[in-house]
This record gives structure tokens, C-alpha cells and sequence, in this order.
């Protein structure tokens, strides 16, 4: 279809729009396309980087804006590439076999769509996943050799794993603002369409599975591999420390559950993050609706074994207990500078920020918020979920493998 240009920057029914700014890296820049037209796009594009003329065109390609997407395309050589490979990557996807892609397919160079800085000028190492909808994973190389592990996948909605991210890539805002030393680790996620996109993967982080398994092999307890893990380095623990607080306050705000220890990984520094947000904002699986009937089933679980690995003991109650109220005074301090900056919120749209807005209790006062935040951190502490989980989990994974 060919598109008039003319005709569309012509148009002088919203000019008020030139006024209004294209951030293209405001996180909820994907949620806030609707309210600029085409012809504000358009124009905007002279304004941006190549890297942000990326990031413009992918917003666009997932609400299939063809005017702007069209504009883009024909003027960035960079991001038309990246189209095309995309394109390929995603049929490779579709029809998953049990022979190695040919990654030699895939034009290059283009801009990583997940990270437009990135110039990617060869692809390697793919292979199929074994797991629900056999996700292409591949490694890409940059002109300068540096690499990122990236996955495509099929047959997963991973716009609201997108918005778990924004909302997060936000948090870590509002934390740099008000001095408060806490992280939410976090990775990049681009719907691509209704039921498919690419995931760029934090590099050298291990699922909490590698630690129980080692554990089992060795007959030993099951948090001494974390605990030694942990040990070898300073700022592992520091980094654990740091994370842990983002890691919970994230999961309690955005109401992430399936949590086993396959989706809570940590990186060879140390930083403890969740992974996959198919279920948020109050969904449920089918294992936590039948749980529910009879337990009390906390947001964001956490296995006890990371608070062990973080105080580096576990049989001196005094120190654990004082440890864990300085925790708790920590994890306020995040969860309350969120609630004050709860209109930062707002363009997840109105039925995610309501449940946004009832689990910030901005209607509660501060003192009735903080006790009620204590009594879910201590349901996440002292949670009796995370064995049947494990247990449910690991029956799934016997029947997929």
C-alpha cells in the first residue's frame, strides 16, 4: 500500500499537538503512542537519533501505525534491516523443528530492536528451547564483539511482561530521586505482535533451580550453595542486599505470582531478579486459585533460603530477627516513595492503576500502609507455598522434558 505523505503532514487538525513532546524514552512511551498522530510522529522524527528512530518505529509497529511505520522503513536503513530479520527470526520461530536454525539467513547489520545502540552485525548460537512454544534462543554480536543472549518467542501475549518492566524501569527512577539504595533488576522485552516478540536476557544470571539442584547432588542443605555462592564476594552479598529490596517491593506492588525457582534467577554479581510476567496484576495460575481456597498466599514469595544467604547465617534468631526489621524499614522507605509518586502511574492505563492504586493503599494512612505492608512481608517471609510449588514445578518441567 502506498502511503501519502503529503497528505498526511498536511493535515491541520492537530496542531495544537506540535506542542507536545515525543519522548521516546519515557518507559511508557508504548502506552502513550494513541495520543499523538501520525503527522506528530512523522515530524518528530527528524528530532531523534537513529537509536530513538528504533525505538519510535517498534512502538509503532506493534499498534500497526503503517503511515509512520512506512516513513521510518523507507528513511533509516538501520531499522529497515532489523525489520527484515525480525521478520526471519520470527518464522524460524513459528515453525520450530528439532534441527539448529540457520542464524546465516538473518540480514545484517541492524539495530537491536530491544537495544537500538546495539548494532548487531552476526547472529550465532541458536537453538530451540524446550519448553512451551520452543522460543528461539540466539546470541547477538556487535561490531565491536560485544554479545547479548536474546529469545524470541511465540504464542505469549508479552505486552503486559513490557509494562511490568516500564512500571519497574520507573521505580528504579523514583528510587535515584529520593536517594534510597535500592535496585529492581530488570531485563528488555519488545512486543513484537498480539502473540509474539523478543526478549534480550540479563547476561550470567542463574535460575535459583541451579542452586537446589546442586544442593540435591551433594546431600547437603539446601541453602549452602546459595550461602557460598553469596560468600565468595563482597559485593555479591551487597548487591543481593540491594536488590532483594527492589525484588520484593516490585513483586508485592505489581502482584507477581507464579514465582518459582525457575523465574527467580541471580546474576553472577549477585543481583536477584523475577522473570516472566504472564501472571500480574492480580492474575492467578491454576495451582494458586486451588491453593488460595484454604492458604493465604503472599505476593512476590520469597524462598527463605535468599534472607539467609543475605545475613550469611541462619541459626542466630537474635541477629535474623533484627536484620529482618531493618529490612522491613528499608522496603517502606521504597514501597512509600512509589505511593507518593503514584501519578507517575497513571498511563498503564485506568483498570491496571486501579489495582496499582489499592496495592500502594494510597488511601490508608502512612502509619495504617507501613503495618499493612509488614503483615505481607511477613506472609512472604514466612510463606508455606514455595514447596508445593517447587514440587508442582518440578512435575511440569519432568512432563515438558
Amino acid at each position: 500500500m502506498v502511503i501519502d505523505m503529503t497528505r498526511i503532514c498536511s493535515q491541520n487538525d492537530d496542531d495544537d499537538e506540535l506542542t507536545n513532546i515525543v519522548n521516546v524514552h519515557d518507559p511508557f512511551f508504548l502506552w502513550g503512542l494513541l495520543e499523538h498522530s501520525d503527522r506528530t510522529l512523522i515530524r518528530a522524527y527528524d528530532t531523534l537519533s537513529e537509536p530513538d528512530r528504533s525505538r519510535l518505529y517498534w512502538s509503532c509497529h506493534y499498534y500497526k501505525r503503517k503511515a509512520v511505520c512506512e516513513y521510518v522503513l523507507n528513511n533509516c536503513k538501520l531499522v529497515r534491516t532489523a525489520d527484515e530479520a525480525i521478520r526471519k527470526l520470527s518464522k524460524m520461530t513459528a515453525a520450530a523443528g528439532k534441527d539448529e536454525p540457520d542464524l546465516k539467513q538473518i540480514p545484517v547489520p541492524f539495530m537491536l530492536p530491544t537495544s537500538p545502540d546495539f548494532i548487531v552485525k552476526e547472529l550465532r548460537d541458536g537453538s530451540f528451547v524446550s519448553s512451551k512454544g520452543k522460543p528461539l534462543k540466539f546470541t547477538v554480536v556487535s561490531e565491536d564483539g560485544q554479545t547479548k543472549t536474546c529469545i524470541y518467542k511465540h504464542g505469549d501475549e508479552l505486552l503486559q511482561d513490557a509494562l511490568c518492566v516500564s512500571v519497574m524501569k520507573e521505580m528504579n527512577s523514583i528510587f535515584e530521586e529520593e536517594s534510597i539504595d535500592a535496585e529492581v533488576v530488570l531485563y528488555e522485552v519488545l512486543p513484537v505482535d498480539k502473540t509474539e516478540g523478543l526478549i534480550e536476557c540479563v547476561e550470567n544470571a542463574h535460575p535459583f533451580l541451579e542452586f537446589k539442584v546442586a544442593d540435591e547432588n551433594r546431600n547437603s542443605q539446601s541453602t549452602d550453595t546459595l550461602k557460598t555462592f553469596i560468600e565468595q564476594s563482597p559485593e555479591r552479598k551487597e548487591n543481593l542486599h540491594r536488590t532483594f529490596l527492589g525484588f520484593v517491593v516490585s513483586g508485592i506492588v505489581l502482584e507477581l505470582v507464579d514465582r518459582h525457582d525457575d523465574n527467580i534467577m541471580i546474576t553472577d554479581e549477585g543481583k536477584i531478579l523475577h522473570i516472566d510476567f504472564g501472571c500480574a496484576f492480580g492474575q492467578k495460575t491454576k495451582l494458586e486459585r486451588l491453593f488460595g481456597l484454604f492458604m493465604d498466599i503472599p505476593s512476590s514469595p520469597f524462598s527463605e533460603d535468599v534472607f539467609i544467604a543475605i545475613i550469611g547465617q541462619e541459626n542466630d534468631n537474635e541477629v535474623i530477627t533484627k536484620l529482618w526489621n531493618t529490612m522491613k524499614d528499608r522496603m517502606w522507605s521504597c514501597f512509600n516513595a512509589i505511593r507518593l509518586h503514584k501519578n507517575r502511574f497513571k498511563p498503564i492505563g485506568e483498570d491496571k492503576y486501579k489495582h496499582f492504586y489499592e496495592h500502594l493503599m494510597i488511601d490508608k494512612k502512612d502509619d495504617d500502609a507501613r503495618q499493612a505492608l509488614d503483615t505481607e512481608l511477613e506472609k512472604c517471609y514466612n510463606n508455606r507455598f514455595n514447596a508445593a510449588r517447587a514440587f508442582y514445578y518440578k512435575i511440569q518441567q519432568n512432563i515438558v522434558s
